[in-house]
């Protein structure tokens, strides 16, 4: 004879299912979960134009344009020694070769580097200012959608229901407001004014 056709149920196994059947319904009927929505910030950056103002902005400064230059500048020169490595006969040539561009190379970084801080200065200041700025239209079309909650989409949102997106009412809401001529950074949220122009 089998074990389980003499198995009897017990009556705290009928009320444990019980509770859980009741707790699962109570959940579900009578608890007020949370709507929840995603704002994809990248397109919402780039739809309503701020990558074209950014990428203008930055060509009128000094420190671009110099850091421009010396890009430019370090790649012919390494260019150049490179075409003589392939062309160096002897193995002394080669190492003062390779000194040469191990030197361009240390020469380019140490003047490169200040350029590159006040770049990111800049972009996350533009960021700073953008979010700030768009924070009033996310609030606007999340109360208009009866939203509690609303995310910045990436790696860490797994799944969204379309429902759940709000980008596109985000973007129709900032567009018009985004295409003012106004400063890309906001001094109020403490960021520098770009130098250099």
């Amino acid at each position: 004879m089998d074990m389980n056709e003499n198995r009897k149920v017990r009556w705290y196994e009928v009320m444990y299912v019980v509770v859980l059947v009741g707790l699962l319904a109570w959940s579900v009927f009578f608890m007020n979960p949370h709507k929840v929505a995603v704002v994809d910030m990248d397109r919402v950056f780039k739809d309503v134009g701020m990558l074209q103002k950014i990428e203008k902005e930055r060509q009128k400064m000094e420190f671009y344009n110099k850091g421009t230059a010396m890009v430019q500048a370090y790649n012919t020169r390494i260019k150049s020694l490179k075409e003589k490595m392939d062309a160096a006969k002897t193995q002394v040539e080669k190492d003062k070769l390779t000194a040469q561009i191990k030197a361009s190379n240390e020469m380019f970084q140490q003047g490169i580097q200040p350029i590159q801080g006040q770049m990111q200065q800049f972009e996350s200041g533009s960021v700073a200012t953008f979010r700030k700025r768009l924070q009033p239209f996310i609030n606007k079309v999340a109360q208009k959608r009866g939203i509690d909650v609303v995310v910045y989409a990436g790696p860490n949102i797994l799944y969204v229901r379309n429902k759940s997106d709000l980008t596109e009412d985000v973007v129709t809401a900032a567009k018009e407001f985004f295409a003012k001529d106004m400063p890309l950074i906001d001094l109020a949220l403490g960021g520098a004014a770009p130098r250099g122009r």
